[in-house]
């Protein structure tokens, strides 16, 4: 048996609007721009980013904003910057869809977040060296972080194969992103 819950307005204790609706499935919020995931960012890539050194770090170049609530992604360093008065604990995430450049077994893939310029160590994402991939795959990481304003947050993945070979960043399922939490 279902129940449902009919109101057009939800007010505080102190009698002021919260939540008010129109009737026709409009609603207007008053709840004060702190309670909102914001700062919040998207980013992906343009292009694929190919040749890539094997066993190397390397940063993914996420030069395409999605969204970024707050004009805090840099589209030319590839990196988040808290601004000014939005200190707090976020979520960030990278999905980074990689490949070696031919059919090798892949032993290592890693992605990472980067914090001030250092590997954060919570949001490493390994391969199982038993899964024996051939050209690659997508890993994600994601991590909470207390950051503080003007920390910056980057996005880094790394291939190891098994005959050296060069490796490439797939544009098409990569992503960068993340948010405040409220």
């Amino acid at each position: 048996m279902a129940s449902t819950i009919q109101v057009d307005t939800i007010k505080d204790i102190g009698g002021n609007t919260i939540i008010s609706s129109n009737g026709s499935g409009t609603f207007t919020s008053n709840l004060p721009a702190s309670v909102s995931n914001t700062p919040r960012f998207l980013a992906t890539m343009s292009g694929n980013q190919t040749g890539l050194s094997d066993a190397v770090i390397t940063k993914g170049s996420f030069n395409t904003e999605v969204f970024d609530s707050d004009s805090a992604y840099d589209t030319v360093n590839y990196k988040f910057t808290v601004p000014a008065g939005k200190a707090g604990v976020y979520y960030i995430y990278t999905k980074i869809d990689s490949s070696s450049d031919v059919a090798s077994t892949v032993r290592v893939m890693r992605t990472y977040i980067y914090l001030n310029g250092s590997e954060y160590s919570p949001s490493v994402a390994e391969s199982d060296p038993r899964d024996n991939y051939t050209l690659g795959g997508a890993f994600m990481a994601g991590t909470l972080m207390n950051l503080s304003v003007a920390d910056y947050v980057e996005a880094y993945a790394r291939i190891d194969t098994q005959g050296g070979n060069t490796w490439n960043i797939s544009s098409a399922f990569s992503v960068f992103g993340g948010f405040k939490l409220i």
